[in-house]
């Protein structure tokens, strides 16, 4: 047998050492672009039109392309955003200066620190759980996303954990100034944490503090700001429990949440959302849906305490009806949202929606001298989906209002004011291709 000399033994020994690293510090490098028309028809879409005014029409586009990297210790995205409203600007106009619509709407960096644990740095789409408190909010138009550094630890069958921390400013300074608010929040910091209880069942639990710009108004009414620190801070806290099993029909989502702290400055907040869900698939065709949502409510007369929850940064679209009637504000009154909703694919690439909500105030709703019980209406909502192929889907909706007396005074200030039933109804092209993927 011929012997293999020494160089030959060290050539092969480095080749197998490079194809190792190679294999373990493989890389890659993708890019893919979003553009997302959507044209709407509006007659009352979360507040009734007069009988003498007529229904709007527009169409959105957003535009986005996002580039990512990644290999065995760092992932990295950026996505640059325009969105914009068709005719804003023209062809010819400077679309950045007059409207602001291009934007980057995320710039983030994954760096590996040890097995299982990471920090993601930058501008990230938030989203957790059932997307109710963080989210990137795909049906806006804009989405939603933070300049936020968070710590993950995550180990698969024992649970994760999340640690984020933000803290914005207008520009960089020297000394405390006043930030104008361009994010809600001048201060956020949360805590995240998912667990396994056993097979099927999870628990997910989320604290959260948000420290809000504190002014104070001088002579001639105007807000004013020291040079120290001032900030009041409102409090989240909650989770949600989650029954999931693989070919079993049936499937249950329970969610509780506590707001604490002040919504104001001088307005102290207490209050809650509880909610279930559950889900039963009969066949593919048709999964029936059943829930419903409580929001606490208090007296709208009440200056030094509300008991109004907020929404903070979640998708409210997906919640309380698709004509988005009480998701902006919710009632001083509080809200109860019953729903029942069937879906399914229909045929291949084909899928379906129709919901019910039925909805009422926690707290009676009172004018004209008398209580006037709690009923706001009903909504219904229909919603279709086509796949066309792995890049193209088209999606289209209608939404009616059913509207009574109470609903009428909360949204006009009267009960007797003359309006038509709301009606809204759209239709969405999604064209998103994978432009490429290159291995290097």
């Amino acid at each position: 047998m011929k012997k293999v000399s020494k160089t030959g033994k060290t050539i092969a020994a480095f080749s197998l050492l490079c194809i190792s690293i190679t294999k373990i510090n493989a890389q890659e490098m993708s890019m893919g672009i979003e553009l997302r028309p959507r044209a709407e028809y509006r007659d009352g879409y979360g507040s009734p039109n007069a009988e003498n005014t007529d229904p709007g029409g527009f169409i959105l586009q957003r535009t986005r392309l996002t580039v990512g990297f990644k290999n065995s210790y760092l992932k990295t995205g950026i996505t640059v955003q325009d969105s914009r409203t068709l005719g804003e600007t023209g062809t010819n106009s400077e679309a950045v200066s007059s409207s602001g619509s291009l934007s980057v709407y995320e710039a983030w960096a994954d760096v590996l620190l040890c097995p299982g644990g990471s920090v993601v740095i930058g501008r990230q789409a938030l989203k957790y759980d059932d997307n109710r408190i963080f989210s990137a909010s795909n049906w806006s138009n804009t989405g939603n996303s933070h300049d936020v550094v968070v710590f993950k630890y995550e180990l698969e069958h024992i649970g994760a954990a999340h640690l984020g921390l933000a803290y914005n400013n207008d520009k960089t300074i020297s000394k405390e100034s006043m930030y104008s608010g361009a994010t809600k929040y001048r201060y956020l910091g949360y805590i995240w944490i998912s667990k396994p209880l056993m097979p099927n069942l999870s628990l997910t639990a989320l604290a959260l503090d948000e420290g809000f710009q504190k002014t104070s108004t001088d002579a001639n009414g105007s807000s004013t700001y020291g040079n120290k620190v001032s900030m009041y801070h409102r409090y989240t806290a909650g989770g949600n429990i989650k029954f999931l099993k693989k070919d079993f029909p049936l499937d249950l989502f329970a969610t509780a949440y506590f707001q604490f702290g002040k919504t104001s400055a001088t307005k102290r907040l207490n209050a809650s959302l509880l909610a279930l869900k559950a889900n039963y698939a009969f066949m593919p065709q048709f999964i029936l849906t059943a829930g419903a949502d409580r929001y606490s409510g208090g007296s709208s007369t009440n200056s030094s305490k509300s008991k109004t929850f907020n929404w903070l940064y979640g998708a409210p679209h997906s919640f309380n009806g698709y004509m988005d009637y009480w998701t902006a504000s919710l009632p001083t009154q509080g809200l109860l949202d019953v729903y029942g909703q069937v879906g399914g694919s229909i045929i291949k690439k084909w899928e379906y929606e129709v919901g019910y909500h039925l909805f009422k105030t926690v707290k009676d709703i009172e004018y004209d001298g008398a209580s006037q019980g709690k009923s706001l209406g009903s909504e219904v909502d229909i919603k279709l989906s086509y796949k066309m192929n792995d890049c193209v889907s088209v999606e289209g909706g209608w939404g009616s209002y059913f509207l009574n007396n109470n609903s009428r005074f909360l949204k006009l200030k009267s009960s007797s004011a003359a309006c038509r039933t709301p009606g809204w109804a759209y239709i969405s092209l999604t064209i998103k291709p994978d432009m490429f993927k290159l291995k290097l």
